[in-house]
């Protein structure tokens, strides 16, 4: 029975927006605070039992405690009066990651590792405070009009018992094909189960295609129990070996030898896209969802000048194998690409050159054991025929001479071949994936021990760069940035990361607070207050303003962005100033609605996205 027109609490039903075998959602309005909402209301047989509605209890409350812009809010959720089982989440203009990619492709592959960053990065702040998914799958991803991704649906698959999980797998929890082998064999999962699915998602998104799929639910659970799948450099030639590796430590059957947190998988996704010159991936993928044809002409050409730019250093480095890895991804970007073939020829004429001089270099070497053989055996005939000098025979006495004063030669040091300790490949490795070594990720399947890679990690509850733990006559305060951004307590240094929420120590007192990010208001804003005891602070980082121009329509045009209004000419002159949305918007671009009218009556209307700080022409019939 459908609730549209209906009130659950504080809330009006106004529309249905889709079903599943745990619940309904529906979009709604807070009649208290005047803004939409979602409302995902649980199926009777679940909000029926005390368990159940317990169990939704303590997850709302620990998913409330997340506040991260890819991380979907819980604002509220059904008490135990309530007759409705529900959660109230922040409402979202998108559709599901799913539907996306029925309709596109998340390539070239370095698109999926920037869209699972990002999705790793969300998870990484949810690890850190001792929260897990359980039910990764791009159903539960939406995508933003805007770009920006959203996680969503945290800690729902705990309020199933495990016996309804595996019956009602394909209603309840998606596809099995994202399950981690611990969860099916119905082990206690941490957080490498998350890693395991985040993997199976980077592998779709990379090929198109899941790692472990089968006829059937059980024929698939048997795939990924056995680790069976194919090598994604198969199914797509362009995804790199770099990638592949993530990819099989992601997917490894025991969770001991996966990333051991999301942390780690962010961190080494970051470190792959850097070289490929992708360093802020969210701006990026803003820019992929906007338009993602145009986005991949642009994209391909950054990627092979990148990888050539890095196969010709490795050259002068002679590290060959990697140069020659480089140069293949190139050409399976651009088969015709005339500078990687000509590298690579340069390179194989110097493989022949080399193979010749070392050909030859055993040929003399064999031909220098020949003659020295030769002549030991001559030199050793000379003296067997030579005759022998008579020499007098003396007696020696066991008194006259000991051993001990006999000065023997001293033998030689053996001399030892040089030692590497190598780790043996992993037995669980599948197929032709090179293996990951769990207890030293930085070594490569030869061996060699790669330099350590320093990782700037997510901020630290922390006093302004003070201590973790609380000192003498300290307090806690928590500093929720909308959207997000960097915060600096007094003359202290700011925080690391541009966050949504920062845990604060300080000494009780006036402090001012400096909120910044890249795209704020130069100065930030900064507040004065007291800090009296554990309290949140809700601050905001404004967004610089946009510059919005029309043209394309008649001139005397009429041009209306929310309460502005001028002529299509002015707007040339005079651009809007398109300022931040409302306080408590998590969106990082401002949202230009506009109507285009003559003589009264609108001839066009339509939505654009403008960035911080830049100017954006908007023109008629333009996409």
């Amino acid at each position: 029975m459908t609730l549209v027109g209906r009130h659950i609490g504080r809330y009006r039903i106004l529309e249905q927006l889709g079903q599943g075998g745990m619940s309904v959602v529906y979009k709604g309005l807070d009649t208290t605070l005047d803004r939409e909402v979602a409302v995902k209301v649980l199926h009777p047989h679940l909000s029926g039992r005390a368990e159940s509605r317990k169990r939704l209890e303590r997850e709302a409350k620990a998913v409330a405690r997340l506040h991260h812009p890819n991380i979907l809010e819980v604002f509220d959720f059904s008490g135990e009066a309530a007759t409705d089982a529900y959660l109230v989440t922040e409402y979202i203009r998108g559709q599901t990651l799913r539907q996306f990619i029925n309709e596109e492709s998340l390539q070239p592959p370095e698109v999926a590792a920037m869209v699972v960053h990002e999705l790793a990065s969300a998870l990484a702040h949810a690890h850190d405070a001792g929260i897990l998914h359980r039910d990764l799958k791009p159903e539960n991803v939406m995508v933003r009009e805007d770009g920006v991704l959203k996680l969503m649906d945290f800690g729902i698959a705990k309020i199933l018992d495990r016996d309804e999980k595996m019956t009602m797998t394909g209603a309840l929890v998606g596809s099995p094909a994202h399950m981690a082998p611990e969860i099916i064999e119905g082990e206690e999962a941490g957080a490498e189960a998350d890693v395991f699915s985040l993997g199976t998602m980077l592998y779709l998104f990379s090929t198109g295609k899941l790692p472990f799929t089968a006829p059937n639910t059980t024929a698939t659970l048997k795939k990924i129990l056995d680790s069976v799948y194919d090598d994604p450099r198969q199914v797509v030639p362009t995804v790199s070996d770099d990638l592949a590796e993530i990819i099989a430590a992601c997917l490894q059957r025991q969770p001991s030898a996966r990333y051991p947190t999301a942390g780690k998988l962010r961190d080494a996704l970051a470190e792959y896209l850097a070289t490929v010159q992708i360093t802020r991936p969210h701006e990026e993928l803003a820019k992929f969802f906007l338009d993602p044809r145009a986005y991949r002409k642009e994209l391909t050409p950054r990627i092979t000048g990148a990888l050539l730019a890095r196969a010709e250093k490795l050259i002068v480095e002679k590290k060959s194998a990697k140069a020659m890895s480089a140069l293949n991804q190139v050409l399976a970007h651009e088969p015709s690409n005339s500078r990687a073939n000509e590298l690579l020829g340069q390179m194989r004429a110097r493989k022949l050159r080399e193979a010749r001089v070392k050909k030859l270099q055993r040929l003399a070497f064999t031909a220098g054991i020949a003659f020295i053989l030769v002549m030991s055996i001559g030199q050793g005939v000379r003296v067997a025929m030579a005759p022998r000098p008579w020499t007098p025979r003396f007696e020696i006495g066991p008194t006259d001479v000991t051993l001990a004063s006999v000065a023997w030669p001293k033998a030689p040091e053996p001399v030892k071949d040089p030692v590497i300790d190598v780790d043996p490949p992993n037995p669980n490795l599948v197929g032709t994936n090179p293996p990951i070594n769990p207890t030293n990720p930085n070594a490569n399947p030869n061996g060699v021990v790669k330099p350590p890679v320093t990782v700037v990690g997510p901020a630290r509850p922390n006093s302004a760069g003070g201590a973790a733990g609380l000192k003498p006559n300290e307090v806690t305060v928590t500093a929720i940035v909308r959207p997000f951004g960097y915060v600096q307590v007094d003359d202290q240094t700011r925080t690391t990361d541009p966050l949504t929420r920062h845990v604060l120590k300080l000494a009780p007192g006036p402090h001012k607070f400096t909120v910044t990010c890249d795209v704020c208001e130069p100065r930030g804003k900064t507040i004065s207050l007291d800090v009296k005891g554990n309290e949140e602070l809700n601050l905001i980082a404004p967004l610089e303003a946009s510059q919005v121009m029309f043209r394309g329509w008649p001139g005397d045009a009429l041009v209306r962005v929310g309460a502005q209004e001028m002529t299509v000419t002015q707007s040339q002159a005079t651009p809007f100033k398109v300022v931040m949305p409302p306080a408590g918007s998590t969106e990082m671009r401002h949202r230009v609605e506009f109507t285009v009218s003559v003589g009264g009556e609108v001839i066009d209307k339509g939505l654009k996205f403008a960035n911080p700080g830049r100017p954006l022409m908007i023109e008629k019939g333009a996409p």
